[in-house]
């Protein structure tokens, strides 16, 4: 065995991987000897995010992967803004190892051929895609991608399709895309048209074996309509709006529970029902409450029957966390004011996530699947 312990492949490798969030000292790594290269360029071009960054950055960035083709074989994760004329210049690159895709497009139906290349490719798995065409639109717009397993689909209301606005070109034969992970964010105004879950409204997406759902910012879909394999296949339901009652009895797997607790109509209650549908019988480990980071304004009556579902929860083992964002002000005393009989038991967790951040879904719960 070699004295210099640099000259270990694997060791190098793994020190190297200390410095990868500071692109200078890589960099500088790159430039020690040649058995450094790879490794440092492989955390170097590990994550490309260009949505954030000015057109002539982005650009700058793709010229290098085209001079030196070689580099795209180390990137795992794209993120792009709405730029289709970069997207072109990228299509004749070696992503061979690319498994996570985060796009914004702002209208999917002038966009198929552009971002076709890209989105077949066999290595990807994850799709983070944000759009301002409506929901149908963007569900015909994945048959390009039959790889994908965990898809984050973020669009409009389908109030009225147009023309310009339907991925007219994708047909029906296009084979089904099962996935392991679905996080739905439709957003829309008042009296928005109601979704099912059902394969006809999703074609292609298959979630009959789904592990993961997440609906947010739209009172707009028909619990009732999941698929009966998915609901006794799904172990984290996730929600930080209004979904209604959902009946938790039929969902043999489930695991995880985060449910948002908005203030006003009849939220309360359809949280309270919901959590009295879990039976001894489901497997739930976690049970995640989000409350409003402002002057909580609860139905009192509603908070102390969710407070005494809460406690026999907790006194089952299952962990019970109310969840704030980041620097909430007396998130504690908010707590214990709505939630007194389990908050004197001590069986809780006060969680904190960063603004705007997805909560559960950030909190490494899905690479556990």
């Amino acid at each position: 065995m070699s004295s210099n312990p640099f000259r270990i492949q694997e060791l190098l490798d793994l020190c190297i991987t200390f410095v990868s969030e500071s692109p200078r000292n890589l960099l500088s790594c790159s430039l020690v000897a040649r058995s450094w290269v790879n490794a440092a360029q492989s955390e170097l071009f590990r994550i490309a995010n260009l949505s954030v960054r000015p057109d002539r950055v982005a650009h700058k960035f793709c010229n290098a992967l085209s001079g030196s083709p070689h580099l795209a074989h180390h990137v795992r994760e794209l993120r792009m803004g709405n730029l289709p004329a970069l997207i072109q210049n990228l299509d004749h690159l070696p992503f061979t190892h690319l498994h996570t895709l985060r796009l914004y497009i702002k209208n999917v139906s002038v966009a198929v051929e552009i971002y076709r290349p890209l989105l077949s490719l066999s290595t990807l798995q994850t799709l983070h895609l944000r759009t301002s065409s409506r929901f149908s639109a963007s569900v015909k717009f994945l048959a390009l991608c039959p790889t994908i397993q965990h898809l984050h689909l973020s669009c409009r209301e389908d109030y009225e399709e147009s023309q310009a606005d339907s991925a007219s070109s994708l047909t029906m034969e296009s084979p089904f895309i099962r996935l392991m992970s679905l996080q739905l964010e439709i957003s829309g105004g008042e009296d928005p048209p109601q979704h099912n879950l059902d394969k006809t409204a999703l074609y292609p997406l298959d979630i009959s074996e789904l592990k993961a759902l997440s609906i947010w910012g739209s009172g707009s879909i028909r619990w009732n309509s999941l698929p009966k394999t998915a609901q006794e296949s799904i172990r984290i339901v996730d929600s930080n709006f209004w979904l209604g009652e959902l009946d938790l009895s039929s969902f043999k797997s489930l695991t995880v529970l985060r449910l948002g607790l908005i203030q006003g109509g009849d939220a309360e209650s359809d949280v309270r029902h919901t959590l009295a549908s879990i039976s001894p019988s489901n497997p739930i480990q976690t049970v995640v409450l989000g409350l409003s980071n402002g002057l909580l304004r609860y139905n009192k009556e509603e908070c102390a029957y969710i407070d005494r579902i809460l406690l026999s929860l907790a006194s089952r083992d299952i962990r019970v966390e109310f969840e704030f964002e980041l620097e909430t002000r007396g998130a504690e005393e908010k707590v214990q004011e709505w939630f007194p009989a389990i908050t004197s038991q001590n069986k809780f967790h006060l969680i904190y996530r960063p603004y705007g951040a997805s909560g559960i879904w950030r909190r490494d719960l899905l690479p556990s699947l």
